[in-house]
């Protein structure tokens, strides 16, 4: 029983690490980040940091895109394109060759940008309030 509260509590704490949501100062630091392109047309970046699983950068991604086109009067939005980046890190595996440490590369930091289009009514694949108000349930935010 007492190893199981240690595990709990080191999953939560491992948990608590990951990049919060949260509005970056810039495009390039942790959080989300918006630009506008045009009318009905926007810019959304997420950038977790290493301990942000991809599923979750791409729901953060998805939920700043829900409020940009609520905060500017639309209802629906449509994903014109989407990119997924990722920096990559090398961890020594504690395996010599012939004194050589080998190593492998990981995939961290996602990076997530979608160019979106927004439109007034309901008729676009994604209803932005109902998907606010799922992904800020799942994810326990206020």
């Amino acid at each position: 029983m007492k190893k199981i509260a240690i595990l709990s509590c080191v999953f939560a704490l491992l948990a608590a690490c990951a990049t919060p949501y949260k509005q970056a100062k810039k495009a390039t630091s942790n959080g989300y980040f918006d630009t506008k392109l045009q009318e009905g047309m926007y810019e959304v970046i997420f950038n977790g940091n290493d301990n942000t699983s991809t599923a979750k950068a791409n729901n953060y991604a998805l939920l700043r895109a829900a409020e940009v086109c609520l905060e500017n009067g639309y209802q629906s939005f449509e994903i014109i394109r989407k990119t997924e980046d990722f920096t990559e890190t090398e961890v020594d595996t504690g395996t010599k060759i012939m004194g050589v440490s080998i190593l492998n590369v990981e995939n961290s930091e996602p990076k997530i940008t979608l160019i979106i289009r927004c439109s007034k009514g309901t008729d676009l694949l994604y209803k932005a309030q109902e998907l606010k108000t799922n992904l800020r349930a799942k994810y326990k935010l206020q």
